[in-house]
Order: structure tokens, then C-alpha cells, then sequence
């Protein structure tokens, strides 16, 4: 039997934490920014038809560049940079942060090439630090992020991690306990507090249920309720995107499959007569929907484009990078 389903919604959080995840906007799927915090007589970008339709424009032809080989590259070596390059698309509005950081776990990983494709196809001028490998928790990256703070003037840091214990600086900490939580709370807000002091914007991700979860894990979503309170304690500085709803079923239950988006390859089963893809692998974990070669994704995953674009959805009007002292 399955556990109740994701309570990262309208209302209060288990833990007393107020917490919003508007749902229905756009031709893509959901909104995923809770907790938002937009600085007076800003509007949220997001709301414009034009923008909703270049983004789906933007969706075509990031699938159809991925499909025709990106996918199969495999994720950048940790740490390395990518510079987006001018495509052939026409000049876009600028609507991201010129530098991010992306630190993260498999998920991300997974996620990766398409998060490239989204932000280069719709910002030639960004400049994108990728740091994820499958596994890792927040530990293993805080003295990276040491580093490439005290050289890099990133004004956006993305931080996807859905609760490894499985490195060196996890062990001793069983999944689920008080102690694990108080350490992913504690190497949390190290990490904030590494970026903060440059001046950026930290967004923290929350994770998809897994099949295993859901069907014997009660509270399993503790850690994204975590995030979401120490987000909602600092919302000038940090942002909680529940991106998951990107690739999980109504109400925040797990699905293997979702219906098709627009414009994507459609080439999973007809589901209660709705032509759907597969979003989440055989493992009940992960996005690719076939066995993995050398570590990368050989076929379109649909999971981890809808992942990419929910992560990079919540940068289009994030806050004006603050003063060091801010």
C-alpha cells in the first residue's frame, strides 16, 4: 500500500511551514516556485502569454537538439564550465542569471544536458558551472563551493540534492533519522551561507518521490519540508522550487508515466486513452527510461527535460543579486 501522497501544497507543511505550489500555468506543466520572493514593483515574468509561447518554442528545439545526440554526450566532468554559444534561434529577451552554479546528485546529472540546451537556447550570454555526480550529497561540494566563491561572482546557485548517505561525509547516518536531517539542515545552510555572503540567490530543490518511498517510507518528504522551511526563514536569499511536481502525478503521488508534452517525442503507451511518455527509469529513481550506457541516457527522457525545466522555470524572476552585506 502507498503512503499519502506529497505534502509540499497549499497551506501549511507538516512542520508549520507555510508553503504554496501553484499548479496549471503555461502549455508546459506547473508552476513549481514556493515560497517566492519577488522585490517590490517586480512582476513575475512567468505570467506573460509571449514568454509562455517562446518557452514552448524554446522546448521544441531543445528536445530536438538533444535527441539529435546531446543526450548521449554524457554530463560534463564536476566543476568544469559551459559557456552557451549564439545558435541559430533569433535574439530572446535576457531572462536568467548571467552565472549559475548548479551543484547536485544524480537527478540533476540526469537533468543536465537538457538544463544546457534550455539556458543557451534562450540565453547566449549565460556562463553555467556544473557540479553533480550521482550519490553525492551536500557535504561532498561545500569545499568546491568554498572555492568557487572566493573566485566566481555567480548570482544564482541551484542546489539539487534528494538525501544521499552514501559518501565518506555521510557516514555513520542511517536514511530517515533525526541525525540525518539535522546534518543535510546543517551542510545546508553552510552552503547558503557560502553563497550569501557573495551576494546570490540560492534555489533549493526539492526531489521526486521515489517508488520505494512512496510505497513504505511515511513522511518521505521530510527533507523537501526542510528545505521549504529554510527557505521560507530566508526568502530575500533563498528560494524552495518543488520541482518534482514535474514528474510526479496529481496530488505528489509517483507516476511512471506522464502525458505527453508539447512538441516532445511521444513514444510511451496510450494511458486511460491519453498518449503519455515514461518519466521515471526502471528503478523507480531516476528519468532515463531505458538502461543507461557509459553513464548517460541513450534515448529522449522525458522525466529529465521536464526535471531541467522546472529547476531552470524558477530562474526567469528570481531576485536582483544582492550586495555582499545584503
Amino acid at each position: 500500500m502507498g503512503t499519502a501522497g506529497r505534502r509540499v501544497t497549499e497551506g501549511v507543511g507538516s512542520a508549520g511551514v507555510p508553503t504554496r505550489v501553484a499548479r496549471g500555468e503555461g502549455d508546459l506543466h506547473a508552476q513549481f516556485v514556493v515560497g517566492r520572493h519577488t522585490p517590490a514593483g517586480r512582476g513575475d515574468m512567468r505570467h506573460s502569454s509571449p514568454r509562455r509561447r517562446l518557452r514552448v518554442v524554446l522546448a521544441a528545439a531543445v528536445i530536438a537538439a538533444v535527441l539529435l545526440g546531446s543526450c548521449s554526450s554524457g554530463p560534463s566532468t564536476p566543476g568544469t564550465t559551459s559557456t552557451s554559444s549564439p545558435g541559430a534561434m533569433s535574439p530572446v529577451p535576457k531572462l536568467y542569471p548571467a552565472r549559475v552554479a548548479l551543484f547536485g546528485d544524480s537527478l540533476s546529472q540526469q537533468a543536465e544536458p537538457y538544463f544546457k540546451r534550455l539556458l543557451a537556447a534562450a540565453d547566449t550570454s549565460n556562463t553555467t558551472y556544473y557540479s553533480s555526480h550521482g550519490g553525492t550529497a551536500i557535504c561532498d561540494w561545500l569545499t568546491r563551493m568554498r572555492r568557487m566563491a572566493a573566485t566566481l561572482r555567480v548570482e544564482a546557485v541551484i542546489l539539487e540534492f534528494s538525501g544521499n548517505a552514501l559518501t565518506p561525509c555521510m557516514a555513520g547516518l542511517s536514511y530517515y533519522t533525526p541525525a540525518y536531517y539535522a546534518k543535510y539542515r546543517a551542510d545546508t545552510m553552510a552552503a547558503i551561507s557560502i553563497w550569501v555572503g557573495t551576494g546570490a540567490h540560492v534555489f533549493l530543490i526539492g526531489a521526486p518521490v521515489t517508488r520505494q518511498q512512496q510505497e513504505s517510507v511515511p513522511h518521505w518528504d521530510a527533507l523537501d519540508l526542510q528545505y521549504a522551511q529554510i527557505a521560507a526563514a530566508d526568502p530575500v536569499h533563498v528560494t524552495f522550487v518543488d520541482a518534482a511536481v514535474a514528474v510526479e502525478g496529481p496530488g505528489g503521488v509517483y507516476s511512471q508515466t506522464l502525458p505527453c508534452l508539447i512538441g516532445e517525442p511521444c513514444t510511451g503507451p496510450v494511458v486511460d486513452g491519453v498518449p503519455s511518455n515514461v518519466v521515471r527509469a526502471a528503478d523507480g529513481v531516476h528519468f532515463c527510461p531505458v538502461a543507461e550506457v557509459a553513464d548517460a541516457c541513450p534515448v529522449y527522457a522525458s522525466g529529465a527535460f521536464r526535471f531541467a525545466d522546472a529547476m531552470l522555470h524558477a530562474l526567469v524572476a528570481y531576485p536582483p543579486m544582492a550586495s555582499p552585506s545584503g
